[in-house]
């Protein structure tokens, strides 16, 4: 039996949504403020949308995977962040990484500062041997590549909303699950659930190799971490 999840970030923590290759219409919520507690051992395969492996510099679009991932989505391409430089991980503020961003490169977003955080829990795992394969991915393009086009409406919108259920529900996630947890919590948003849910599907596209690879040859950071999206 292969255990995988799908797990996206929230306010509060992490969301993911784990199946197994033995059941797969059996899907499990799960909810941690630290995502060193969503990753555990019995788990094969996680699909993550946070950035993995990070350049020393900065350049104009990003790394070559948020390029290549950007040219891929047909629409809310600014939905791709750019990720932040490897030095930017010990700033202590905005400002403080934004300084050190321009002197390696371009400056760093605030949306992207956001998540910094997050991206230094994952890296700290992805550091670690004894861990399952982790890699990137992107929600809006596991819908796009389930719905075989891009998406009518933003997942902020009720129409969005409807529009990623119904998508996920043909594509063998049940109903009952996806109602029951798409709506707002206290640790989560629905669209947060939902993400997570896409992420999870593209998770067992790898199980069954066929995801496709953006950028189709990977590449490594200077820690040997591959950067290339799954979806």
């Amino acid at each position: 039996m292969t255990n995988f999840i799908g797990i996206d970030g929230s306010k509060n923590g992490w969301v993911g949504v784990q199946q197994n290759s033995e059941s797969l219409e059996q899907h499990e919520l799960k909810f941690c403020k630290k995502l060193v507690d969503l990753i555990t051992p019995e788990l094969k395969l996680v699909i993550i949308d946070m950035p993995i492996g990070l350049e020393e510099y900065t350049q104009q679009g990003g790394r070559l995977v948020d390029r290549e991932a950007r040219k891929n989505l047909i629409k809310r391409k600014s939905s791709i962040f750019n990720a932040p430089c490897r030095g930017v991980l010990k700033a202590r503020n905005y400002d403080e990484a934004n300084l050190y961003s321009k002197k390696n490169g371009l400056g760093i977003s605030k949306q992207s500062w956001n998540l910094v955080n997050k991206i230094k829990e994952l890296d700290q795992i992805l550091r670690t041997k004894k861990r399952p394969l982790i890699f990137e991915s992107h929600p809006e393009l596991c819908f796009q590549e389930m719905n075989g086009d891009a998406l009518k409406f933003s997942k902020k919108e009720t129409d969005g909303h409807k529009e990623r259920i119904d998508l996920l529900s043909k594509s063998g996630f049940n109903k009952k699950f996806l109602n029951k947890y798409s709506i707002k919590d206290k640790n989560f948003l629905a669209d947060d659930f939902l993400d997570a849910c896409a992420l999870s599907w593209t998770a067992k596209r790898v199980i069954d190799k066929k995801n496709i690879n953006i950028p189709e040859k990977e590449t490594k950071d200077n820690y040997g971490i591959i950067m290339q999206m799954k979806i």
